[in-house]
């Protein structure tokens, strides 16, 4: 068990609503609890959908048919069947040069061949976008989708703008292909003005694949994630979800805890999140620039992304930081072409105060070590 942990995407235990959940448990179970004897619904708990649209609504100003959405094991399941649908060993998909690593690890094992578009404070680069689909074009490449993770990206930290957004869509339109927007962390907004409204949304829920989670606002551990589009797409694409379904024991107890909780339940994560990315951005500053050269500043999310000296051993950093108690994610894992670079990814929902101070203090002298 290390002794700082900075390497997952997870909130603050304490945020974790125990109290709430055993009284939402204990109500829906009484009152339906009998109905677990029977196979979920393919599309999942209803109560919980309506906790998505909603959810969808506040964040776009939209209200979509229940219809749209569908429950899956977390969010990795509904990456993981978009893949099964559309990709075959051997097709191209695009996506942020730097990505979530569980889903360039979904990539991988379906065969797909990654092409990654670089990122500034902007997100996306759409420009670079654009050379790239025309760039395939000329090869005769038609990608299957673009994925990207517009707001609170992973590992970055950074948001995708409105203007982007909309040349991004109109990019998709003039090649004809489809868009997998990731939107797990579109709750964790904490300082500034709010993200824009989600690609699914401006491109009117057409040729758009939309992802979203609980884990972001609860935990890993409650596994529930979903997918929306249209009702022939969703359909298309829940073809290969053949696990007779996800837990209606976790729906219920979720659900019926976030229809009359959610949003003061958001409030509260987000206020602990900002807390703690202030401490982290306070910790790098005092360690910059001989450890740090650089970090993102986001403006919701779970993540901070560090640029390091060039001069840095990372492959032996790694090591040191290991030996440290140190857990942090490393840039290679998040990079489209598993390249080694002078990055790392602070996860910072998890860590108490102290140890964030602590832990980056460490990380600072293990980098300089590195030197």
């Amino acid at each position: 068990m290390p002794k700082y942990n900075f390497s997952g995407g997870m909130p603050d235990p304490v945020s974790f609503p125990v109290e709430g959940l055993i009284d939402a448990a204990q109500q829906v179970l009484s009152e339906s609890g009998r109905t677990l004897v029977q196979y979920p619904d393919e599309h999942g708990y209803p109560v919980l959908r309506e906790v998505m649209v909603e959810r969808f609504r506040k964040n776009n100003d939209v209200a979509l048919p229940i219809e749209q959405f569908a429950l899956t094991n977390g969010s990795m399941q509904a990456i993981s069947l978009i893949n099964q649908y559309f990709v075959q060993p051997g097709d191209t998909v695009i996506s942020e040069n730097y990505t979530y690593s569980g889903t360039l690890g979904c990539f991988r094992q379906y065969q797909a061949n990654i092409v990654g578009v670089e990122t500034d404070e902007d997100g996306m680069n759409i420009d670079t976008l654009a050379e790239t689909l025309s760039d395939l074009q000329q090869q005769g490449i038609k990608p299957k989708f673009i994925y990207t993770i517009a707001s609170n990206q992973n590992p970055t930290g950074t948001r995708m703008s409105l203007a982007r957004r909309e040349r991004l869509i109109a990019l998709a339109r003039e090649h004809e292909i489809l868009v997998v927007e990731d939107d797990c962390y579109a709750d964790l907004h904490f300082e500034g003005e709010p993200p824009p409204p989600s690609i699914y949304k401006l491109a009117d829920f057409e040729n758009v694949i939309y992802i979203g989670s609980f884990s972001k606002i609860l935990g890993p551990g409650v596994r529930l994630g979903y997918l929306s589009a249209s009702e022939e797409l969703l359909s298309q694409v829940l073809s290969f979800k053949i696990d007779a379904g996800t837990s209606n024991l976790s729906a219920f107890i979720v659900g019926n805890f976030l229809k009359d909780h959610l949003w003061e339940h958001v409030a509260t994560v987000n206020r602990i999140l900002k807390e703690k990315c202030d401490a982290v951005k306070d910790a790098l500053s005092k360690n910059s620039p001989s450890a740090f050269e650089r970090w993102t500043h986001p403006t919701g999310g779970l993540f901070i992304w560090v640029k390091l000296p060039e001069a840095t051993d990372t492959p032996r950093l790694w090591r040191m930081l290991d030996e440290q108690g140190v857990r942090l994610a490393p840039g290679r894992a998040f990079h489209s072409q598993d390249q080694e670079v002078p990055y790392l990814r602070i996860a910072f929902g998890f860590p108490s105060l102290t140890d964030i101070h602590e832990g980056v203090a460490v990380t600072a002298a293990c980098v300089l070590e590195c030197q």
